[in-house]
């Protein structure tokens, strides 16, 4: 299964939380949102799952390193 995952929001409602972190980076315990849901994508079926970039990007290529983000 195909997935594609809006991440390029500004994440105005949950300032300051986002000044410096994108919301989909915010952490729930220690783990970022963005994922958990790539698990519960994974857990689902989900095989390739993209990031549709969009604000802070670098802050999501710095989290995934081995990744392949567009």
């Amino acid at each position: 299964m195909f997935a594609v995952v809006l991440v390029g929001g500004f994440g105005t409602r949950l300032r300051p939380l986002t000044n410096t972190v994108p919301k989909p980076m915010l952490p729930i315990g220690n783990t970022p949102m963005v994922v958990r849901l790539a698990e519960r994508l994974a857990a689902g079926g989900g095989t390739d799952i993209v990031l549709a970039l969009g604000f802070q990007p670098d802050a999501f290529r710095a989290a995934f390193p081995g990744d392949s983000l567009t």
